[in-house]
């Protein structure tokens, strides 16, 4: 089972799956990083998560977006708190796609109740999942082991 993450200061998008990927909640990303990692630890501990993604913003441009360095650090930190190997999935546009999909689904998407973010999180997995069955996890290096 994967999980992944949309990080965001405000909120933190979930998403589980082993090959269809399915919303898992949200956390409030404003809260201390020890009270996020214990949070994460229940979910990975009552899903056996196996491996996490989390998503990179990357602009247009392909540099990565200005969050990255605490995406990294929240990473590196997870890695260690829940000794799974952590991948980067890049990521441009996933709250933009989120947004259209859910208006497509005319669910709401307010940024409040974090729907948005929950459904990044969808995307992101989804994104990586096809990698994976494109070229083998064996073939994709973890980020943070």
């Amino acid at each position: 089972m994967y999980l992944a993450i949309d990080f965001g200061l405000k909120r933190i998008g979930l998403a589980l799956g082993t090959m269809y990927p399915r919303g898992a909640g949200v956390l409030d990303g404003a809260k201390n990083t020890e009270i996020i990692l214990s949070e994460l630890a229940s979910i990975i501990k009552e899903n056996d998560v196996e491996a996490i993604v989390i998503g990179m913003p990357i602009r247009s441009a392909g540099e990565e977006g200005t969050i990255a360095d605490k995406i990294r650090d929240f990473a590196d930190k997870l890695a260690k708190f829940a000794k799974l190997p952590v991948y980067f999935e890049p990521e441009q546009f996933s709250s933009a796609e989120a947004k259209r999909m859910l208006v497509d689904n005319k669910k709401s998407h307010t940024r409040a109740g974090g729907e948005v973010d929950e459904m990044s999180a969808v995307l992101i997995l989804e994104q990586f999942l096809n990698q994976v069955e494109r070229v083998g996890l064996d073939t994709i290096k973890p980020d943070y082991i």
